[in-house]
């Protein structure tokens, strides 16, 4: 079942500094520092009431060669308190604000390499990336969205070098 599109009252964006907005999340979801490398994504909830922006997503979009390696995606749970049913309803249906601001980056960054990848070992997580187009590699954790056509050779070498990579 293909995701709805973005709900309004999501804002999806690049940040240059994510630490003083969502460090924290980052920090308790990982144990340690958001790491220095560009591009960093934030997904942001306004809030019905005042219009006040609340961080709901995170995601680092790493540019490494011709890939872009997706890390770093976390959810804060207690956003959703800000939203409304009718939000929550209708963020469920457009799949999640992971799955939107995955759809974003690979949208943002397209021109920029020839696949993305991820690593991820949350079977929820997992389920989410698939949603946002990601899909399996056959490598355990490892996850590719191909955005452009590549032939079968340049898919299994990059497949090589991401899953040379480790955990990321």
């Amino acid at each position: 079942m293909p995701l709805l599109p973005k709900p309004d009252f999501l804002l999806i964006s690049e940040l240059d500094d994510p630490r003083p907005v969502v460090g924290n999340l980052f920090q308790r979801k990982f144990g340690h520092p958001i790491p220095d490398w560009p591009h960093d994504v934030v997904a942001f909830v306004c809030r019905s009431s005042d219009g006040a922006l609340v961080p709901i997503s995170y995601a680092k979009f790493m540019p490494f060669g011709n890939m872009i390696l997706v890390g770093g995606c976390c959810t804060d749970g207690s956003a959703f308190a800000h939203l409304d049913q009718a939000q929550k309803d209708s963020l469920a249906a457009a799949g999640g604000a992971m799955a939107q601001l995955l759809r974003y980056g690979f949208t943002r960054f397209a021109g920029r390499c020839d696949a993305y990848f991820g690593y991820c070992g949350d079977a929820r997580a997992w389920a989410v990336d698939l949603s946002a187009g990601f899909e399996p590699t056959g490598h355990d954790k490892l996850l590719v969205h191909w955005h452009k056509p590549l032939d079968a050779q340049m898919k299994r070498g990059l497949v090589a070098m991401a899953q040379a990579i480790g955990a990321f």
